[in-house]
Order: structure tokens, then C-alpha cells, then sequence
């Protein structure tokens, strides 16, 4: 083969690989595109009616519990009269757990099963109070054991059926959470979320959400690291609905090495009047790619979907 032959085949050969290089490149660059839309969650229409008419069956049969003795509802004298002991431990754990000293109420319900161990308005409060703590399968567990104590086609079995639901769907998607966070944590990764606390007073709510910088990920960019925050909100008809948008802001900017330590990023949800909060999404992205999320409360889950940013 001749000199001019042989450069013929160099130059097609150089061109085959630039036009690859060039294929290639643009590739990586629409996928790190893609990367960078990243994905958010959204609510699921369907899943929020589903959401809601779960939550009216629960509440239509909370209204319907059976009354106290007597065809009507007694006053606070007659009740005290009528069961001076255990009606009045009721009303003071619904005060105590309405004010969030729910130790305090989960000793006097006590106390009311003490003294009438069947008594199913306990039971139901102490389930109630189970929930407002936070206690998703201690909840549960009592829901069913109601289930089992009270009488079939009752107000109060109706009640706890309709709980006892919730609360399976509950701990479900708390157990695809914590799986979730699980698998984020194998993965290789920069920054993690190492945790988060909900300050409440006068009116007005902040989260903080407590990052650091994984070691060996080197000195990373901050103009790369983007925080996503969703707030929801259930309005005046029940139904979930998110929040008005907000930005998250750090405190002393994200951390970039390892011994930055602890940074602590916040923000404020805006809820609609009349509306009451009822959750969020929280995301950490560096260079487009998802670092740590949060949910919380892990039932929120439920009604959303993951869905490309747009």
C-alpha cells in the first residue's frame, strides 16, 4: 500500500472517531441536561381524592361516636355526676394533649383504663393520643385492638376500621421511606442530610435542615449545590394542596469540605388562609444529581409522585 493510501485511511480513521467524540459529547451533555431538570415530587390527583375521602370516613365516624349515658349529651355536671372519675380524666388528657404535654395525658388516660377498663371513649382517646405524638404503630396496635373489643357494625368499630387504615398506609410508606433513604446512602454521593427540626411559635414555623459534607468528595462548588423545598398544606375542604413557593436560605452558606462541619439551611412555609400545614418535600442536589431527601410526614408519600422538574 502506497504513502498516499495510507494517509487516506489516517485521515477517515481521525474523522470516524471525531465525529464519535463529538456524538458522545453531546450525549453527556443532554444527559447532564437531564440531570440537571432533576426530578420533584408532585401531587397525584387520584391519590389526594383517595386521600381525602379516607380521611372524611374517619372523621364523619369520629362525629358519630356513641354518647354518654343518656339519649343526649349530658352536661359537665351531669357527666361528672354520672362517671365523676373517669369523664373528667378524659377532659383533662384532651386539654393536656391538645397543649402537647402528652406524657401527662397518656398517665391520666391511664389512670381511666384503670378504673374502667372497657370503656371504649378511653380507648379511642388513648389511640387519638398515640397519633398526635407521632406513634404510627403504637396507633396502629391500638386501633385493631379496639377493632377486636368492640362491637361489630358499631360507631366505634367503624371508627377504628377507618383509622386502623390510615395508619396501615402509614407505616407502609415509612418503611418505603426509610428503604429509600437507605439505598441514597449506598450510593456515592457528596453532601447527606444529617437532620431536621421544625421550630414552631408565635404564629409562624421554620424548618432546619441540618447538611454536611461527605468525606473524601473534595472541596466541592457551591454555586452547584441547590436545595428544593415543597410545603403542602390541607385547605378549608380537607383536601391536600401544595403551599406558595419558597426559597430556601443557609445560614453560613452550604458545607464544601468535610470540616466545614454541620451548615443548616431554612425556610418559612406560607399556608393559604384557613388552610393548615401539613407537610413538606425536601431535596439536596449537587451538579444535577440528587444528593439526601426528607418527607415528612412519610405519609405525604402516598399522594405524591416523582415527576420530571420542568
Amino acid at each position: 500500500m502506497n504513502e498516499g493510501k495510507v494517509r487516506t485511511w489516517l485521515w477517515a480513521a481521525a474523522g470516524l472517531v471525531a465525529i464519535q467524540v463529538v456524538a458522545l459529547l453531546g450525549l453527556m451533555q443532554m444527559r447532564s441536561g437531564d440531570r440537571e431538570k432533576g426530578r420533584e415530587w408532585a401531587l397525584d390527583p387520584d391519590a389526594i381524592a383517595a386521600e381525602a375521602e379516607r380521611e372524611r370516613e374517619s372523621s364523619e365516624a369520629l362525629r358519630n361516636l356513641p354518647l354518654p349515658d343518656g339519649s343526649v349529651r349530658l352536661s359537665v355536671a351531669a357527666a361528672k355526676a354520672a362517671a365523676p372519675q373517669v369523664e373528667d380524666l378524659l377532659a383533662q388528657a384532651r386539654d393536656l394533649q391538645n397543649r402537647g404535654q402528652f406524657d401527662l395525658a397518656e398517665k391520666l388516660l391511664e389512670q381511666a383504663r384503670q378504673q374502667d377498663p372497657k370503656h371504649g371513649r378511653v380507648k379511642v382517646a388513648a389511640a387519638l393520643l398515640a397519633e398526635a405524638r407521632g406513634d404510627t404503630a403504637g396507633a396502629w396496635q391500638r386501633w385493631r385492638d379496639l377493632i377486636q373489643a368492640s362491637d361489630p357494625g358499631g360507631a366505634v368499630r367503624r371508627l377504628a376500621l377507618a383509622r386502623s387504615r390510615i395508619l396501615e398506609e402509614r407505616v407502609r410508606l415509612e418503611q418505603v421511606a426509610r428503604q429509600r433513604e437507605e439505598s441514597l446512602a449506598k450510593n456515592p454521593r457528596k453532601l447527606a442530610l444529617v437532620g431536621a427540626e421544625e421550630k414552631v411559635g408565635e404564629g409562624r414555623r421554620r424548618v432546619d435542615w441540618q447538611v454536611r459534607a461527605i468525606r473524601g468528595g473534595g472541596r466541592l462548588d457551591a454555586s452547584q449545590v441547590v436545595v428544593r423545598v415543597s410545603f403542602f398544606e390541607r385547605g378549608e375542604n380537607g383536601v391536600l394542596q401544595k403551599s406558595q413557593a419558597v426559597l430556601a436560605k443557609w445560614e453560613q452558606g452550604p458545607p464544601l469540605v468535610e470540616k466545614d462541619g454541620v451548615r443548616v439551611v431554612s425556610c418559612e412555609p406560607r399556608t393559604s388562609v384557613g388552610a393548615r400545614y401539613a407537610g413538606y418535600t425536601w431535596q439536596i442536589y449537587y451538579a444535577g444529581e440528587l444528593q439526601d431527601e426528607r418527607i415528612q410526614p412519610a405519609s405525604l408519600r402516598g399522594v405524591l409522585r416523582e415527576m420530571p422538574r420542568s
